[in-house]
């Protein structure tokens, strides 16, 4: 059986060299195994789900609760780790109905040209007329507080940033040779579009949403803050700042830092591993490095 080996200047290779990207990757995959296996990682994963436990509200940080408990006795970390599921996974689909809904849409008006363009990118022109996230809460507002219209909301507003950079991928690949070649010999557009553009747009658009996902989740809390995300009993990051807004200055101050922690640590580590699958993807960036 041959070993793996990592050719040197490879993009494997220099993403196994950034130490902030791959620290950034294992803390993102703890995370995440945390909300997989949350019921059998704590002994209290009926509180995790919502289960009140009044005996013990407001406990400090302890061996018994580590991160203390919130004001209906549930145990912090065990919330954390259930209100990671939620969190994460509006991020990550947030980002995800995005690239879906953004991606097509820019390689066709990229594509095509002309009057398709124009009306295509007049379109996403009236979306980022709007604040992003004073147009989710309207949305989410409209649509009803609830966790599937926070992430359609944040997705609408989030569609038109890749349709813009999908399409100016598309412009790009679209004069190539191999394009060319291939309408030349009669390949219909949709095959091209399929076979030839998407594969060689889809680097920077994955770059941009592992930058994203961060931001995504951050906007998530936001909208659970006011109400406008998931809802109670079920946890979330959002919600539990929401929750220990009112008692940080009573001297609570665990109940909202640290899931205020958890978004900061999640998001910056989505941060550092986007800047370093950029560099890794990007072979100029190699060059100068």
């Amino acid at each position: 059986m041959r070993a793996f080996r990592v050719e040197a200047g490879s993009s494997v290779w220099f993403l196994l060299r950034d130490r902030a990207a791959i620290v950034s990757l294992a803390f993102l995959i703890a995370v995440a195994l945390s909300a997989v296996f949350a019921p059998y990682l704590t002994p209290y994963a009926n509180q995790g789900r919502g289960e009140p436990e009044l005996t013990a509200k407001f406990r400090a940080p302890g061996i018994k609760h580590p991160f203390g408990t919130d004001g209906l006795g549930r145990d912090q970390v065990a919330r954390l780790m259930f209100g990671a599921r939620r969190s994460l996974s509006m991020g990550i689909l947030v980002v995800l109905a995005a690239i879906i809904i953004g991606t097509p849409i820019g390689m066709v008006a990229g594509y095509l040209g002309g009057w398709a363009d124009e009306a295509i990118m007049r379109v996403t022109d009236v979306f980022l007329a709007f604040p992003p996230l004073l147009l989710a809460i309207a949305i989410a507002a409209a649509l009803g507080a609830s966790y599937i219209n926070a992430v359609a909301a944040i997705a609408v507003t989030w569609w038109p940033w890749y349709a813009r950079l999908a399409r100016a991928q598309t412009l790009s690949v679209r004069e190539r040779a191999y394009i060319e070649a291939a309408r030349g010999i009669g390949v219909r557009d949709r095959v091209i579009i399929r076979r030839h553009i998407l594969p060689n747009i889809m680097t920077p658009i994955i770059v941009q949403g592992t930058l994203d996902v961060g931001t995504a989740i951050l906007v998530a809390a936001g909208l659970s803050f006011i109400g406008l995300g998931t809802q109670a009993p079920y946890a979330d990051w959002g919600v539990m700042i929401s929750d220990g807004r009112l008692f940080f200055l009573s001297g609570r101050w665990w109940m909202s830092t640290f899931p205020g922690l958890a978004i900061f640590l999640t998001a910056m580590a989505f941060n550092f591993l986007g800047d370093g699958v950029r560099v890794a993807a990007d072979p100029r960036l190699r060059r100068l490095l």
